[in-house]
């Protein structure tokens, strides 16, 4: 349950969330669960920050720092992650279906039954990664990187851009 002190940060907008993340570096955010439906979060910094189960779908979180944050079974369908910075997330049951995530950072992530169902994941860093039983149907993975990433049973019909 996300906490209330956490989303009046928020309300504030995005530059007041991230100056209160700059002042208060030990800060471990808990907006889980919570609704963001199509909210412009373009640059938030939601490091350590606890998005499971939050509903980021349609959010524009391009260029977003999102390093160690916890997005398990969150719905981030047809959102803008351009150039986000997925570094060391948890993504398990996470659904990025129709993402726009080109050169997202996804290095070191976890990933167990994640969708990513007709996303467009071009010159998208995997470095190190862990992917299981991850959904690539119908993604565009041109130019992504997957050097070093430990891979099992994933779903790629229709994927065009990239072999494994």
């Amino acid at each position: 349950m996300a906490s209330k002190e956490h989303l009046k940060i928020l309300k504030q907008g995005v530059k007041a969330w991230n100056e209160w993340r700059r002042v208060d570096m030990n800060a471990r955010p808990d907006l889980s669960g919570h609704d963001f439906k199509g909210a412009d979060l373009t640059y938030i910094n939601w490091m350590v920050t606890d998005l499971s189960g939050a509903n980021l779908s349609r959010c524009n979180l391009k260029q977003a720092y999102m390093t160690h944050a916890n997005l398990q079974g969150a719905d981030l369908r047809k959102a803008n992650v351009n150039r986000t910075d997925l570094r060391n997330t948890n993504l398990v049951n996470a659904d990025f279906s129709g993402v726009d995530g080109f050169e997202g950072l996804f290095v070191r992530a976890i990933m167990h039954q994640t969708k990513f169902t007709g996303a467009n994941l071009r010159d998208s860093i995997w470095i190190s990664a862990v992917l299981n039983e991850v959904d690539f149907t119908d993604c565009d993975l041109s130019g992504a990187d997957f050097s070093s990433a430990k891979l099992s049973g994933l779903i790629t019909e229709g994927m065009t851009g990239f072999e494994f």
